[in-house]
């Protein structure tokens, strides 16, 4: 459909100029697309800027006149549909088809080229997604024993303590303070959904508790125990557990899960281990929380070429066959790309100690 508009008409090297300035006023339709011809650039704007708003109106770079334009879908669906006819071709290859919502909160990872364009995506972001409130920029890698990483905000109140929900349970969490990625929720359930009645189950860093609640929700009659060593997720972590009401099947200790292993009562059938970076460091200890009679290990690994799968099997089979144990791999999977060439794997494993 066709609509009559008062429009900009920009000369093509100034066009991304004069874009950004009617944006800034406020005064561009989002709901016509933008179009251009071998001269101009057409923006659809609400009322006509005035010489003092837009200098160009003097220059000869622009002018003010009424066009045709395609009204754009009431609603658009995707980051790419908002931004149409506010970056160039080139620049829209670049705009992200993924990013992160955690409950109020969206998280960004931009290319450097996108970077002067953030404020207009995360605009964009909130057309689609109006319940969010906060939009973060990705400012740095996850780092250190908790797992954290910059953030730069570019819309929004700039607050990051948040609720998320996923199947059925609730997350209360700040963005800034832990380590939470809503990409594992399928991986939650998949791993929830194999647990027992009364199995005993080690999550050796559980964070907020996304493993953790999942499984004792979808088995009320397993035990859970949660390690964590960050401060903030650990308070996270207690709330949740009292926040979905499962204090009786979750157990959260707090600190070093090489420290505090002992503590718990029973050896564990299954063990959670999702640190991706570092998981295997701590596969000694997972064999010494797991029951004599064998356990099952759900395993988070990095690898930084094409075979990931084959090489974070290797490395990991070769620590647990030198602690003593057998290793079969039930199951396998490149789970995403954290960066180019750079993979985590979700391995599931069998362990059961080698008689001597």
């Amino acid at each position: 459909m066709s609509e009559t508009s008062l429009a900009v008409a920009a000369k093509k090297y100034k066009a991304e100029v004069i874009r950004r300035k009617l944006a800034s006023l406020g005064i561009l339709k989002t709901s016509m697309k933008v179009y251009s011809d071998e001269g101009y650039v057409y923006f659809p704007v609400i009322r006509a800027p005035n010489p003092d708003e837009l200098p160009e109106l003097v220059t000869g770079d622009a002018l003010v006149q009424e066009t045709v334009f395609d009204r754009l879908a009431s609603k658009p669906k995707t980051l790419k549909e908002a931004l149409a006819g506010f970056l160039d071709e080139k620049l829209m290859e670049l705009v992200p088809s993924s990013f992160d919502i955690i409950g109020n909160v969206a998280v960004l990872e931009l290319d450097e080229r996108l970077r002067p364009f953030a404020s207009d995506i995360a605009s964009a972001l909130k057309l689609i997604h109006k319940h969010v409130d906060t939009v973060l920029l990705k400012a740095g890698p996850s780092t250190g024993d908790y797992r954290t990483r910059p953030y730069e905000v570019i819309a929004g109140s700039g607050n990051t303590l948040t609720e998320h929900r996923e199947h059925g349970c609730r997350y209360r969490l700040d963005v800034r303070e832990v380590f939470f990625t809503p990409r594992l929720s399928g991986e939650r359930l998949r791993v929830a959904s194999q647990v027992r009645p009364y199995e005993c189950v080690a999550d050796m860093f559980a964070g907020v508790g996304p493993f953790s609640i999942t499984i004792a929700k979808m088995q009320p009659a397993c035990k859970v125990y949660a390690f964590e060593i960050n401060p903030a997720a650990f308070r996270f972590l207690e709330e949740n557990i009292r926040l979905n009401r499962v204090s009786d099947r979750v157990t959260a200790i707090f600190g070093d899960v090489r420290e505090n292993y002992r503590i718990i009562e029973k050896k564990a059938d299954r063990l959670v281990m999702n640190l991706p970076f570092s998981a295997e460091k701590y596969l000694d200890v997972a064999t010494r929380l797991a029951a004599p009679s064998g356990a099952i290990i759900h395993f988070y690994g990095f690898a930084k070429d094409e075979n990931a799968v084959e090489t974070v099997k290797a490395n990991v089979g070769s620590i647990i066959n030198s602690l003593g144990f057998s290793a079969e791999f039930l199951w396998a999977k490149e789970l995403k790309e954290v960066a180019p060439r750079k993979f985590v794997v979700a391995l599931d494993i069998a362990i059961s100690a080698v008689s001597k």
